[in-house]
This record gives structure tokens, sequence and C-alpha cells, in this order.
């Protein structure tokens, strides 16, 4: 069992600061994601089961719009020199996951159409001419 957590620590480790103060802790043991990953993750997950159950990502604006709140926490932090708190990493932290990654998917579904339609029908047009 301590080699999982260990190995859990490990990957949460490559991408989160894992900081204890600002991660949860679960019997007395520290969770290998802090709150904002933590709710980084859930959001995505909340994101991956809404788009299975409806095909379809949440609005851009929308999801601009709910993405911003993570990084105005961020900058609050930063320029106010505070620390912040747990809950508000954590509702922040759910929101990007959520927005801030169906904004990501936007735009990738933008680049793949420009990139790969574009091309497409550069062939039809091309293959038109001959």
């Amino acid at each position: 069992m301590f080699y999982l957590y260990q190995a859990a620590m490990f990957v949460g480790g490559l991408w989160c600061h894992q900081l204890p103060v600002r991660s949860p802790h679960l019997s007395g043991m520290q969770m290998p994601l802090c709150w904002r990953c933590s709710g980084i993750l859930i959001g995505a997950v909340g994101l991956l089961a809404w788009l299975i159950a409806t095909r379809e990502l949440p609005r851009l604006t929308t999801s601009l719009m709910l993405s911003l709140p993570l990084a105005l926490d961020v900058l609050y932090v930063i320029f106010s020199g505070g620390e912040g708190n747990n809950a508000r990493r954590f509702i922040t932290g759910m929101l990007w996951g959520v927005f801030g990654t169906s904004a990501a998917l936007h735009l990738l579904v933008r680049l793949y159409e420009k990139l790969f339609h574009s091309t497409a029908k550069r062939k039809v047009a091309v293959a038109g001419t001959h």
C-alpha cells in the first residue's frame, strides 16, 4: 500500500506543487494533488461526463467567462501578497477544469478544421483544375 501511495505522489508531483498547506489530507495523509489541481481534475471529469451526455461543448463565450475566476484568483494572490484559501482554490479549479478545458477543446477543434478542412478543399480545387 505504501508503494501505491508513493507512486500516486510521484505522478501527482509531475504537474502539482503538492504544498502540504494547500493540499487535502485524508486520515493524516496528504493527497497527491493540491486543492486547485484536485478541482481541475474533478472539473475535467465533469466536462467528460457532460460531453458523453450531450455530445457538445459548452459555448465558447461561456467557457471563457467561467474560466476567468482561476486567473483572477491567481492574480489577486500575486498582487495582494495574500495567501488565498483552499475553498476558493478548489472552486476556481473546478471551473477551470470544466470551462478552461472546454475553451481549449474549442480552439483545438477550430485549429483542426482550419488545417485539415482547408487542406481537403485545396486538394479538391487542385484536382478539379486538371
